[in-house]
């Protein structure tokens, strides 16, 4: 068992901010929405930070799907799929989302500022 522990980006002094679908398509064209994904971002005088997790919709299909996946993989796999929906539905404490950083030497970083600024 790993030790992770989730500490909240914002205890450390950052900011959270939203960015609509479209706008974060248009800035992070290598990293596009797609139906089951969700953006939490945070930023700083030094970085921007995202992380991408699973989102609603998403749980509800695994979820509604999980009778047709014991038959798929078998009774003898149970256990790790019952690890796997541990995980989808406690993204944050066991780590199971995904996490990326722009640094403020970055053309992106000084984009997405100018995207915050126009919305306040």
């Amino acid at each position: 068992m790993s030790n992770y522990k989730y500490k909240n980006p914002l205890d450390d002094g950052y900011k959270q901010f939203k960015l609509t679908k479209k706008q974060h398509n248009k800035l992070f064209k290598y990293r596009q929405i797609k139906w089951c994904d969700r953006y939490e971002y945070y930023y700083n005088e030094q970085e921007i930070i995202m992380h991408r997790y699973v989102n609603l919709m998403a749980i509800i299909i695994e979820t509604l799907l999980f009778p047709i996946y014991v038959l798929l993989h078998g009774f003898v796999n149970i256990k790790e799929l019952n690890k796997e929906y541990k995980e989808i539905f406690n993204q944050k404490k066991y780590g199971a989302f995904v996490g990326d950083s722009i640094s403020r030497e970055s053309d992106t970083y000084q984009k997405v500022i100018d995207v915050i600024n126009k919305t306040k």
